[in-house]
């Protein structure tokens, strides 16, 4: 059979007998299109001077004849590895041990993740999940950029970027000059404390398992300014550790206190509130008529499989790890100015808040 360039996607090699077909290249689609390669280039990338009528013949050519652009080559050629790494920054280990751990068991953390890895995929890069601190320098280092969420004031991964000029962005605030994503954490807690005094009069603790965190802090100065404008006095209550069996001791032993002075636990995350909730199950407390309890961060895990669904603040993280991706490609680009979005919050509101 004699092929001309509108059939090179039926160009075929030998393999065992059989025959397989040659992946299409920009040269066929250059030749195709009757332009040389750096033209077809050009076009397909969106650069240089290319007549709109030659670069929308170039592209229409490419969907005829099934061209995808090599992500690798583009990737070398423009002095990259095409691989993005993501951590997050981890918190001291109390009990169980010493150093530090990421907290991956976090369903937040899992799709801010998700949300970062397909936006990633569709700019041409692989996203890959750093599990520990270990060996940071030699990880990054085959790396063209990091996204660290949750970032303490001193992470060693963000210092170690900063040192070798590795591009950095966070998913929350930093204290450093680097471009982050973020959400209004003061405004989100007042609304919820709103929403937990709208019906009657409630006695709020908040119920926390470390203050390193941006969000934490302003989750905590929120709450701290709800009770001075009330006259209310502060309850804190305070976990060992994010993970609900670390937390559910804790609060079970706190709602079982006979002088008791909350009727009300706000969290700062959702495993927090899942502690709650089974502690208050425990008890036979009613919920939200002994009990109300309201999460700063939702999941999944608040809204199927317990007794009472929780009402909780929606950070959209899948978006949050969409533009932390945006802006780090953005800062591989050149695009060097320090940018910072914030991500409004709503409020699902569930059986826990709401009267029978």
């Amino acid at each position: 059979m004699h092929e001309t360039p509108a059939t090179g996607a039926m160009h075929r090699t030998r393999d065992r007998g059989q025959m397989k077909p040659r992946r299409i290249t920009i040269k066929d689609v250059a030749r195709e299109a009757g332009v040389s390669v750096a033209t077809a280039s050009e076009a397909l990338n969106g650069k240089g001077r290319v007549a709109a009528a030659t670069r929308q013949n170039v592209i229409d050519v490419a969907a005829r004849v099934g061209y995808t652009a090599n992500r690798l080559a583009k990737n070398l050629n423009a002095g990259r590895t095409g691989s993005l790494v993501l951590a997050v920054s981890p918190q001291p280990l109390t009990e169980e041990g010493s150093g530090l751990q990421p907290e991956w068991d976090i369903e937040y953390y899992f799709r801010v993740l998700n949300g970062a890895s397909l936006q990633a995929f569709q700019r041409g890069f692989l996203l890959s999940m750093l599990p520990t601190q270990t060996s940071s320098r030699d990880f990054l280092s085959a790396a063209d950029g990091l996204i660290v969420v949750d970032p303490s004031d001193d992470d060693p991964l963000i210092a170690e970027a900063v040192r070798s000029g590795l591009p950095c962005v966070t998913v929350g605030r930093n204290s450093g000059d680097l471009s982050w994503v973020d959400n209004d954490f003061f405004t989100g807690t007042t609304s919820a404390l709103a929403h937990i005094g709208n019906d009657r009069p409630a006695r709020v603790a908040l119920f926390l398992s470390e203050t390193a965190s941006s969000y934490v802090r302003d989750e905590l100065s929120s709450y701290l300014d709800w009770c001075s404008a009330t006259g209310a006095a502060p309850i804190i209550l305070r976990s060992p550790g994010p993970r609900v069996d670390e937390a559910e001791p804790v609060i079970h032993a706190a709602l079982a206190r006979t002088d008791r002075e909350f009727d009300a636990v706000l969290t700062t995350l959702d495993t927090l509130a899942h502690a709650t909730e089974r502690a208050a199950l425990a008890l036979d407390l009613d919920v939200p008529g002994d009990l109300q309890i309201v999460s700063l961060a939702d999941s999944r895990y608040l809204d199927y499989g317990l007794q009472k669904s929780i009402t909780a603040l929606d950070l959209h993280p899948v978006q949050l790890g969409e533009i932390a991706v945006e802006l780090l490609i953005g800062a591989l680009d050149g695009h060097g100015e320090r940018r910072r979005e914030v991500v409004p919050i709503s409020l699902n509101v569930r059986e826990s808040t709401l009267a029978d």
